[in-house]
């Protein structure tokens, strides 16, 4: 495959997942061509001039934040949607059952959001969230009892990790929301519930007791009627 047919292979996938990229040439390129630009060399030493290709800035951009070329499975790498997170979770399967994690209580900045398909998205880190379920012992928060599952090839139970705060609302708030205090584990039941069910209120008043001096710790704080009031928004 030719260079160009390799970037562009990249430059597909970055449009597949971020919504990014206009198709479209650029200057006198082939419309088929999306994300290489052609520039013209300096005159070196009497050579003549050549047309080099080079990568679009905001696409070498997009691979790092993508991570495309991680071969380390416990790297740090970020999702931009819940969906994306949790299947990124199922899909490894990586779980150190020796671990025990505790929180730092402390504030951390909040990473840069990336433009989406619907607008911008705040990333969300696979192993923030492993360390919130391992804190959790696999249960689920709501209630210790409720009934789970084993994860395939694995002793522990499978959770799902929850954003307390949502992550669509980090724009309210100068610290990140990605941290061990604000996710909370959730079996399946209860985690559709508090997005789609009723008694999400009711769910939320446990939570926020339970957690409202860490979250502040953390530099996250909230009053329970705006916490409500995001997941009617999201609701919507």
């Amino acid at each position: 495959m030719s260079a160009n047919g390799v970037i562009n292979g990249l430059g597909g996938r970055v449009q597949k997942q971020l919504g990014r990229f206009e198709v479209k040439g650029v200057g006198k390129i082939a419309s088929g061509t999306k994300f290489i630009t052609v520039m013209k060399s300096r005159e070196i030493k009497g050579n003549p001039k050549r047309n080099l290709w080079t990568i679009r800035e905001e696409l070498v951009q997009a691979i790092k934040e993508l991570d495309f070329f991680s071969t380390n499975e416990s790297s740090s790498i970020d999702f931009y949607s819940d969906n994306d997170l949790i299947t990124a979770l199922e899909e490894s399967n990586h779980f150190d059952v020796t671990q025990t994690f505790e929180y730092s209580e402390k504030a951390k900045p909040k990473k840069a959001a990336i433009e989406v398909k619907n607008g911008l998205s705040y990333p969300r880190s696979k192993s923030v969230s492993k360390n919130a379920l391992n804190k959790a012992d696999y249960k689920c928060e709501i209630n210790c009892d409720h009934p789970t599952f084993r994860r395939r090839n694995s002793p522990l139970n499978y959770t799902e990790p929850h954003h307390i705060v949502p992550m669509s609302k980090q724009d309210y708030f100068e610290n990140s929301l990605d941290v061990e205090e604000n996710i909370i584990s959730l079996c399946c039941n209860c985690h559709k519930q508090i997005h789609l069910g009723k008694g999400f209120e009711d769910m939320l008043r446990k939570i926020y007791a339970e957690r409202k001096d860490v979250l502040k710790k953390a530099g996250i704080e909230i009053l329970l009627e705006d916490l409500i009031l995001f997941y009617k928004m999201e609701g919507n």
